[in-house]
């Protein structure tokens, strides 16, 4: 668990600082400067270009992390795993190009809001399709090689270190709005040459490209779990994309109602950030525990991910509810609707972080057809829940739809493992984090509202700290979070210690 940890910690730091930077552009910055018919817009080109580039890929992330063991070889440039995923990846995108362009009328018409903005930057979407389809493939072999932090940094800072230049300057109106899109658009065409460029300096640029094919039984292998691991690779990608595309499509002037749901969806969501880093490095052992049908490594994988996910992501639960009040203090009034969208969608990720890694533990296994069972169910559920709930409940019915697919499907890969592998992620010390986070809740609950958001904010984040997170060290409801904390301190008390020594 070493490097799982030592990786992990990195990522959670770096997404962390992403999380601050995005805050500032998704709730400080774009809502006041872009109108929100514009921030709408921004949302729907990202969540399109999402959609298409999951399917685009044509299952190489999924493949590059499932196989990836099996080639391994520098000296034999991996024996061309990178290159064949670059030549696939190549086809997809120009299937998805073409998906695009026979459906530009469809999408616009869908879209369209009586500014009709879409029209008139549609053709930015296929250099947007371009950039993540590769960035997908190169996240994938670098993070087969344990090369994690650099795909984490680049997407979750440098991204957003970009976009936040590129609003500034368009607040002193210095750029039309047509070239505003093109160079957000630029943005991710950046991040995506700066992941190759990494790789190019750190030696591990190795495509093989002229290395022949694998034998034709790993070929079978590939293409099957490729096209399986599409579903599976939707499943991830639904969340937070589908929902807002049928919000634009759905709702009268979609686009603006859009905006307030992409706002309330990411500061929910901030919770979910350390199951994404874990994720980045954890994926690639699983890989190689199952080839060695390491069950004993499965298992604590799987137990301590989700131990340590529930009490990092109730933490951060309790610390936006607690900071509600400030947070809409941040955003124009009308963003105010999606209150409740924040609450609902952070408890849907919590629930999610609190199954653990069980979808990459099926993706990873010969089981990975189950897995792509659950992600078309996800896509199902989620799409006739939206359909649904959105028609009688507005953006809000988004949100629900969000927490009741989640819950669906981690139940059934819960018991999926269950009954096939015997592996189970809860102990008996996740019920003491369970009574620690509803004490917390009822003493939030019971506290009177202080005159300002920011004095309510530092009353109630008070409370977190003092009485949730000791609580839950107490008991050693996750022996890693413990383990981290105990680090942090050892190294603080080295640090302040270490002159004394000198002297």
């Amino acid at each position: 668990m070493g490097i799982v940890l030592r990786q992990s910690a990195w990522n959670a730091v770096l997404s962390y600082v992403g999380v601050v930077l995005g805050f500032l552009n998704m709730v400080v910055l774009f809502p006041r400067v872009l109108t929100a018919d514009e921030f709408g817009l921004t949302r729907v080109l990202v969540s399109i270009t999402v959609m298409v580039a999951q399917v685009a890929q044509l299952g190489m992330e999924s493949a590059m992390l499932r196989f990836f063991p099996y080639f391994r070889d520098p000296a034999q440039a991996h024996r061309g795993a990178l290159g064949l995923a670059l030549k696939v990846s190549t086809i997809g995108i120009a299937l998805g190009g073409l998906f695009l362009l026979v459906f530009r009328g469809h999408l616009v018409q869908w879209f369209s809001d009586r500014s009709g903005i879409l029209a008139g930057t549609y053709n930015a979407l296929f250099p947007l399709l371009i950039s993540e389809v590769y960035f997908i493939v190169l996240r994938a072999y670098a993070r087969s090689l344990r090369e994690s932090v650099a795909p984490v940094f680049v997407r979750e800072v440098l991204l957003r270190l970009l976009q936040l230049v590129l609003v500034l300057v368009y607040a002193f109106h210095w750029l039309d709005f047509d070239t505003f899109i093109w160079l957000y658009v630029g943005t991710f065409v950046i991040v995506a040459l700066a992941l190759f460029v990494h790789l190019l300096r750190m030696g591990h640029w190795l495509p093989g490209f002229g290395h022949p094919l694998p034998r034709r039984s790993v070929r079978r292998s590939l293409v099957a779990f490729s096209t399986y691991t599409i579903a599976a690779g939707m499943a991830i990608m639904v969340m937070g994309n589908l929902d807002q595309l049928m919000i634009g499509v759905m709702l009268k002037d979609g686009l603006k109602y859009v905006a307030y749901y992409a706002v309330a969806y990411y500061i929910g969501s901030v919770i979910s950030i350390p199951a994404r880093a874990l994720g980045q490095i954890a994926f690639p052992l699983l890989a190689d525990a199952w080839r060695r049908r390491d069950m004993t490594t499965i298992d604590s994988l799987y137990e301590r991910s989700a131990s340590g996910q529930f009490v990092v992501g109730a933490f951060m639960y309790l610390l936006v509810i607690s900071g509600l009040g400030a947070f809409l203090e941040l955003l124009p009034p009308e963003y105010a609707l999606g209150r409740h969208v924040i609450l609902i969608v952070g408890a849907a990720q919590l629930i999610n972080m609190s199954m653990g890694l069980n979808g990459g533990i099926i993706n990873m296994s010969r089981h990975f057809r189950f897995d792509a069972v659950t992600g078309l169910l996800l896509l199902g559920v989620n799409a006739t829940a939206n359909f649904v709930l959105i028609k009688t409940y507005g953006f809000m019915g988004a949100a629900w739809a969000t927490l009741g697919s989640l819950v669906v499907v981690n139940l059934v890969r819960l018991g999926f493992l269950k009954k096939r592998f015997g592996l189970w992620p809860f102990g008996r010390r996740i019920l003491f984090g369970l009574g620690a986070m509803v004490l917390t809740l009822v003493v939030l609950w019971a506290l009177p509202e202080m005159p300002g958001p920011w004095t309510d904010l530092l009353l109630r984040g008070g409370v977190v700290l003092v009485l949730f997170l000791p609580l839950v060290l107490l008991f050693r409801v996750s022996p890693d979070v413990n383990a981290m904390v105990r680090g942090s301190f050892g190294a603080t008390i080295r640090s302040t210690a270490a002159p004394h020594r000198s002297e």
